[in-house]
């Protein structure tokens, strides 16, 4: 009897160990943490237009303010293979609009074949919209597009690379 008891004994514990191992194999997956290299796909919504952004892949180092600041919070602690919804207000996201980054700026400073609409950048970078064309001037702006705006991101995380 004592023999039957020690086989149920160790096919119980055996059994622990094979259902456990899936279990252990999620947890020791790498989580996203400062310097972790993670790719994802996400799709963007801006609810307040009607605007999706189509599914797209991304790589970012996390906590090297690549992304968005409260998407990079948001995805903090996640695994590969996780999905999550993140909704962003416009403080969370690319800021508040601000009406002094819109400009009035000569039509000669622009490429002649601009058209309103189009996002130019300077010769320093920075990047801007064309609002509107006149015939010797144009009105340009220099907020993010999706600035004022409030994002609903829908993310999977495709790989978690720990930091090396």
């Amino acid at each position: 009897m004592t023999r039957s008891y020690d086989m149920c004994l160790a096919a119980a514990f055996a059994a622990c160990i094979i259902l456990s191992n899936p279990v252990q194999a999620q947890v020791s997956q790498p989580s996203i943490e400062d310097g972790s290299k993670v790719t994802l796909e996400m799709t963007i919504s801006v609810p307040n237009d009607h605007l999706m952004i189509p599914p797209h892949t991304s790589e970012y180092t996390h906590g090297a303010k690549e992304l968005i600041p409260g998407l990079e919070q948001a995805l903090a602690g996640m695994h590969a293979g996780e999905k999550k919804r993140v909704e962003l207000d416009a403080d969370h996201a690319f800021g508040q609009y601000d009406a002094s980054k819109k400009k009035t700026v000569p039509r000669t400073q622009l490429p002649h074949n601009i058209t309103a609409g189009e996002i130019f950048t300077t010769p320093e970078g920075r990047p801007f919209t064309v609002v509107s064309l006149a015939d010797d001037s144009a009105v340009i702006d220099f907020n993010h597009p999706l600035a004022g705006k409030q994002l609903v991101l829908d993310v999977r995380v495709l790989t978690v690379k720990p930091k090396a």
